[in-house]
C-alpha cells in the first residue's frame, strides 16, 4: 500500500483522534486550548513514547508561524554544514599601495553594527578596516575591495568609519580569483563554531543571525540567494529527512515575514526528527527551557509553575501570531507539541493572554521525569501507514 499523505490521513483520522484525546488529556487542557485569546489555533500533540497523535485541530492548515520558523532555518544549516564549522574573514594587502582586500566566507556572526557588537560580543568588521590603516601609518585614504561578506556589514562599516577614515569600497567580481589579488594577510576574525551560533539563534530568537544562517545554508547548497531559493532549499532539506512540507512557503529565515506559511503538522514532523537525526541533535539541545533559559526564562513562573524546567520549545510572536513548538516532559513520556495561534490580536495585552493560555495548557500535562528513566525513541511514524 502506498503511503497516505499527511493531509489526507488527518482528514480521515482527525475526529477519532480528538475523541480519544478527551479520555487521555485532562479537562483543563481543553479549557485553556479553547481560550478566546488563541482564536482557534493550529494544534498538534504527539505522545513521544510511541509517536501516536494524541490530539490535533487545524494542524493541516498552513499558518504564519512567527519565530517557530527558526527551527526550520537552523535545521537547514545543521543539515548542510558540520556544526563544528568556523567562518573566517581576513584582511589582506595587495601589490598596490593603499588597496586592501577583505575576503570572507559569509560569516553569519560578524557585524559592523556597534549595537550588536556590544550586546552580543560579536566580531566587529570595522576592526579589520582599522587594521589596514594601522599597517601603514602614511595612508590617509584606502581602497577596500571585498568578497564573501554581507552587504549590510559594508553599509554599517561605512557609517561607523565615515568620520574617522576615508575608504572607497568596491565588491570583487564573481569572475575574479581573490588569490590573484592578495599578497600578505594582515588580520583575521573567526566566528564561534556553528553549533554555538545555532544555539544563540534559537535561545534568543535572533532574527538577523537566523536569516544569515538561512542564506548560508541556501548558498552552500547551491540554490539562488533569493526568497525562492531559500524556500526550495528548506523544502528539499526537510523532505530528505522525511518531513512532509505540503503547503509550506517561506520568505525568510527568521519568521518575521507575514507571508511565511507552514502547518503545525510539518513543524511537528521536524520536531520528531530532532530526536532521531544525529545532525539535528543540536537543535533539540538549543531550544529554550521553560522558566530557565532564553526566551522562555520569564515564562511559566506565574502561569504554570509546575511546568518550570519541563518544557523545551521555540517561541514565536509577530503582529497576529503567538506560537510555541517543542517538547513537554510528562513523567515517563515526552510530548511533542505545536501551537500556532495566528489570529491573535495585535495588542501586548492580547498577546500576553494568548501566551498565558498556551503555558497553562501545557502545564496541565507536564510532570517531572521518572528518576533514572531514559525516554524511548520510537521508530514508528504517526503520519504514514504501512502495508
Amino acid at each position: 500500500m502506498k503511503k497516505i499523505s499527511i493531509i489526507v490521513l488527518f482528514i480521515l483520522l482527525g475526529n477519532l483522534q480528538s475523541a480519544n484525546a478527551v479520555d487521555v488529556l485532562p479537562e483543563p487542557f481543553f479549557k485553556y486550548l479553547g481560550s478566546k485569546y488563541l482564536a482557534n489555533p493550529g494544534v498538534i500533540l504527539i505522545d513521544g513514547s510511541n509517536n501516536e497523535i494524541v490530539y490535533q485541530s487545524g494542524a493541516d492548515k498552513p499558518r504564519t508561524p512567527a519565530s517557530v520558523l527558526k527551527v526550520i532555518s537552523t535545521s537547514s544549516i545543521a543539515l548542510t554544514l558540520d556544526t563544528a564549522t568556523v567562518f573566517k574573514t581576513a584582511l589582506y594587502k595587495t601589490e598596490k599601495k593603499g588597496v586592501f582586500v577583505i575576503w570572507g566566507d559569509n560569516d553569519p556572526w560578524i557585524t559592523s553594527n556597534a549595537k550588536y557588537r556590544d550586546a552580543n560580543k560579536r566580531a566587529y568588521m570595522p576592526t579589520l578596516i582599522k587594521a589596514a590603516f594601522a599597517s601603514d601609518k602614511s595612508l590617509k585614504k584606502i581602497t577596500l575591495v571585498y568578497k564573501g561578506v554581507n552587504n549590510s556589514d559594508i553599509l554599517y562599516a561605512k557609517r561607523a568609519l565615515k568620520r574617522k577614515a576615508s575608504v572607497a569600497y568596491k565588491p570583487i567580481s564573481k569572475t575574479v580569483e581573490v588569490e590573484s589579488l592578495v599578497t600578505e594577510k594582515i588580520s583575521e576574525i573567526s566566528s564561534p563554531p556553528l553549533h554555538k551560533m545555532i544555539r544563540f539563534a534559537l535561545l534568543y530568537s535572533d532574527n538577523v543571525l537566523s536569516q544569515r544562517l538561512a542564506m548560508v545554508a541556501t548558498g552552500r547548497s547551491g540554490y539562488p540567494l533569493t526568497r525562492t531559493g531559500f524556500n526550495q532549499m528548506a523544502k528539499d532539506k526537510l523532505n530528505a529527512v522525511g518531513v512532509d512540507t505540503t503547503g509550506m512557503k517561506l520568505v525568510d529565515g527568521s519568521g518575521i515575514g507575514g507571508e511565511n506559511r507552514v502547518s503545525a503538522i510539518t513543524v511537528s514532523q521536524l520536531l520528531l526528527k530532532l530526536k532521531t537525526e544525529p545532525k539535528l541533535k543540536v537543535i533539540y539541545e538549543s531550544l529554550p527551557v521553560s522558566g530557565e533559559s532564553g526566551t522562555l526564562i520569564g515564562r511559566y513562573h506565574s502561569t504554570a509553575p509546575q511546568a518550570v524546567g519541563l518544557v523545551r520549545a521555540k517561541t514565536g510572536s509577530t503582529r497576529h501570531t503567538v506560537s510555541l513548538a517543542g517538547f513537554a516532559t510528562s513523567g515517563e513520556k515526552e510530548y511533542v507539541f505545536v501551537v500556532i495561534a495566528d489570529g491573535v490580536g495585535r495588542t501586548r495585552r492580547l498577546q500576553d493572554a494568548a501566551r498565558s493560555a498556551i503555558d497553562r495548557m501545557l502545564g496541565t500535562i507536564t510532570k517531572p521525569a521518572v528518576s533514572g528513566l531514559t525516554l524511548p525513541v520510537p521508530e514508528s511514524n504517526p503520519f504514514t501507514t504501512t502495508p
